[in-house]
């Protein structure tokens, strides 16, 4: 399932999806939290991050998929180094989609309620706010890894 796709790695395609939805919606999520005429549309950023995180499954699993099918000792040492860091991208995901989830329930109000307090919105924009941080940080990590390992050996035999 995790393995080819019309002949083509899955993980291949599935880490676009994760290099851009990862950190889109700690962005998306963090403007959803800060702007008060946004927060009734929270759901949709808790739901955007449970993709994001689902996505960084299936691209480790793909991934793992695509490490046994290029078993070629010059690739691997990279490739290992890549898939370790990468190992840790799903708590990252899943942080996201958890502090999402929590600030949707903090910040959550019926319509004819006051505004929402202080305290649940610092909250909610710090937790928010770190989690997407730190998520973007290591899926830039990840991603420049994951880079190096395909293409470093390449684009250095071109240069002169």
């Amino acid at each position: 399932m995790f393995d080819l796709f019309n002949g083509m790695p899955v993980h291949a395609l599935v880490v676009h999806a994760v290099v851009v939805l990862l950190p889109l919606m700690a962005v998306v999520t963090v403007a959803f939290v800060i702007r008060p005429r946004w927060r009734r549309e929270l759901p949709w950023a808790v739901l955007g991050n449970l993709l994001a995180a689902l996505a960084t499954f299936a691209a480790m699993q793909s991934g793992e998929q695509l490490q046994t099918r290029l078993s070629n000792p010059d690739f691997a040492p990279v490739a290992e180094d890549h898939g370790n860091i990468a190992a840790l991208l799903i708590y990252f995901a899943f942080g996201q989609f958890l502090a999402s989830l929590i600030a949707w329930l903090l910040l959550r109000t019926k319509d004819d309620a006051p505004r929402t307090s202080a305290p649940k919105l610092v909250t909610s924009v710090v937790l928010t706010l770190a989690v997407g941080v730190a998520a973007s940080a290591w899926t830039y990590r990840v991603g420049d890894s994951g880079a190096e390992a395909v293409w470093k050996d390449k684009i250095a035999s071109t240069e002169q």
